[in-house]
């Protein structure tokens, strides 16, 4: 392993935070959530049977507390909270599909959010409000507000300076979305005459959720580059740095293809502090890399011309881009109304570091090892591929094989009977049927504009 050289300037503290730099996930909102009650919409159908009624009444105060947690801000509480209506909702929307002819609504469901990984509502940092009828969409933003949640609160703990823990967290978030784009959107295969993607939050979209899988798994590779970092100087493996900050960059690009060419409205739609974040880190990751390599081959002591033609495209690549096609750090950084100006001062200092060292490079070179400096290094002597060594566990949240479906039938007048034959409480008969949220959405709705909206 090649450590650093000992007569070269330590590491900055400005290192750690550049390779930490995140952008703060905050989770989606729920729109006036007193406006819907699961028991008045229900009324006919569930409330008459004692089990389908406690579910409808916990269905109603989760849905509150997730919508209390979520405007705190507290991505831990609102992670949970959105996790202990997770099964509720879930066994709801279960029971609605296997007594669909039962299911019977007195009023219509609106289920309202503003997507958290959307910037085109007010403000700027989330997204407008949306809506739908279908349970799906409730499912499916519920979940998506998990992954959000650890993202967030993986954040908070990255600022702390607990890097394993915030590791573990977007672990957690990236596994939650390949949940999304792999088990449960697929199964959202009619959207209905009246919905399709565009009138749907990101969250709810699998090619974002499958983007997003890649770019969670990248902040928990930030994470373990910086416990690299907090090693002793003796024991930095500029080889490995060098890889994973390589990998981190190709995951970002990867991660901005994978919107533009499957989600190129909602990549639209993302907030714009966020696409210059991903621009930033793009830049930021790819000049790490080229540091880490220069390091690297000048400690090797064979091609030292090489090293510092490496560290020059380190540093160019650390300076503010000539225009938005160039490559380079974003604008941004210096305006003063970007969540990038932060960082301002660190890399100012970090730029500060590497120009001490190419300095003493070109010092070295041109009084002892007289070599020829490339202008820019050449393209078989960089790393061609980085490594993202970061995998997605199984989400073990998602784990409702026990749930039983509540029985949803009106009863007749005299009260002594059921208008049809629903099946018995707490158990289904029916248990094998399968049907998209989207039929079921659309025969409750016929069921209701038959009738009167109650």
């Amino acid at each position: 392993m090649a450590s650093f050289d000992a007569d070269l300037p330590p590491l900055p503290p400005s290192l750690l935070r550049l390779a930490t730099s995140l952008h703060h996930y905050g989770p989606g909102k729920i729109e006036n959530a007193s406006s819907l009650s699961f028991q008045s919409s229900f009324r006919s159908a569930g409330m008459p049977h004692k089990a389908t009624e406690a579910l409808l009444k916990a269905l109603d105060q989760a849905r509150v507390d997730v919508a209390t947690a979520l405007q705190s801000g507290d991505c831990a509480n609102a992670g949970a909270a959105c996790e202990r209506y997770l099964p509720m909702i879930r066994r709801l929307l279960l029971s609605c599909e296997v007594q669909s002819e039962s299911a019977v609504l007195d009023k219509r469901l609106a289920f309202k959010w503003q997507g958290g990984l959307e910037g085109d509502g007010t403000g700027g940092l989330i997204g407008k409000v949306r809506e739908s009828q279908a349970l799906m969409y409730e499912v499916s933003m519920t979940i998506g507000t998990v992954a959000v949640a650890s993202a967030g609160d993986a954040c908070a703990d990255s600022q702390k300076g607990q890097f394993p823990s915030a590791c573990s967290k977007f672990k957690t978030a990236a596994a939650v979305m390949k949940h999304l784009a792999e088990k449960h959107l697929p199964q959202w295969v009619a959207l209905g005459s009246s919905t399709s993607e565009a009138d749907l939050p990101a969250e709810c979209v699998r090619a974002v959720a499958e983007g997003f899988v890649s770019m969670f798994l990248a902040h928990a590779q930030q994470m373990a580059i910086a416990k690299a970092l907090q090693e002793p100087a003796a024991k930095v493996n500029m080889s490995v740095l060098a890889k994973l900050t390589k990998g981190v960059q190709e995951t970002v690009d990867g991660f901005v293809s994978q919107l533009r060419a499957n989600a190129g409205m909602h990549f639209c739609r993302l907030p714009g502090p966020y696409l210059s974040y991903i621009t930033f880190q793009s830049a930021l990751q790819d000049a790490l890399s080229l540091y880490f390599q220069a390091r690297l081959t000048w400690a090797a002591g064979k091609e030292r011309g090489l090293a510092l033609s490496m560290m020059n495209a380190a540093r160019a690549g650390l300076s503010v881009r000539a225009s938005v096609t160039s490559k380079g750090i974003p604008e941004a950084i210096n305006s003063s109304n970007s969540p990038l100006y932060v960082l301002r001062g660190e890399l100012e200092e970090f730029g500060a570091h590497v120009d001490q060292i190419r300095a003493a490079w070109l010092k070295d070179i041109n009084t002892v090892y007289f070599e020829k400096v490339p202008d820019t290094p050449p393209v078989g002597k960089l790393l061609s591929k980085g490594l993202l060594m970061m995998k997605v566990e199984p989400w073990t949240g998602n784990d409702f094989i026990d749930l039983e479906p509540v029985t949803l039938a009106v009863l007749d007048q005299s009260g002594g009977g059921s208008a049809s034959a629903p099946a018995e409480e707490g158990k289904s008969e029916a248990k094998g049927i399968e049907r998209s949220d989207s039929d079921l959405a659309r025969e409750l709705q016929e069921k209701l504009n038959a009738g009167e909206d109650i």
